[in-house]
């Protein structure tokens, strides 16, 4: 799949769930329910950290530093995701088609060491991200809420 479509379906999902989130209320936000990380928050900040992680890992950089990003509110994870979804947009849009095969070696957090293209990263990214924003879904009905379709063709259909 072109990286520049699969990157735009991750930018359009993210956002979707998280402005669900913000209809839904602040407050279950950070209400707690059953799931691997406590409240929709904590997951927030998960993804985020980690696809910050990827990124650096795609721009060449062998054992990155989780980063800690502002994600109090929901607004401000929105905003959080824009300004790293924008970067990352503005660094894939400069690579040359051959780039994103290009193979890069890479620690993970436990040292192990790796060696993958960054198409390979990328699906890595959005696939990661879709895990948690199903358990974002799945927070939300916890507490009453319901998702909304975030699947690959509802992006392809609102999209075309």
């Amino acid at each position: 799949m072109d990286p520049q479509k699969l990157f735009a379906y991750h930018q359009w999902a993210s956002q979707k769930v998280l402005e669900l989130v913000e209809d839904c209320g602040e407050a279950y936000y950070t209400k707690e329910g059953m799931n691997s990380f406590p409240s929709i928050r904590e997951t927030i900040a998960h993804v985020i950290g980690v696809e910050k992680l990827w990124f650096k890992r795609m721009n060449g950089v062998k054992s990155p530093e989780f980063e800690h990003f502002d994600v109090e509110t929901a607004g401000k994870a929105k905003q959080a995701f824009l300004l790293l979804h924008a970067e990352m947009e503005l660094y894939f849009a400069s690579l040359p088609e051959e780039s994103w095969q290009q193979q890069l070696d890479y620690r993970n957090m436990k040292g192990d060491e790796f060696l993958h293209s960054r198409e390979e990263m990328l699906f890595t990214v959005v696939n990661h991200a879709s895990y948690h924003r199903g358990q974002i879904t799945s927070l939300l009905r916890q507490f009453g809420k319901t998702g909304v379709p975030l699947d690959y063709i509802y992006f392809q259909k609102e999209n075309r």
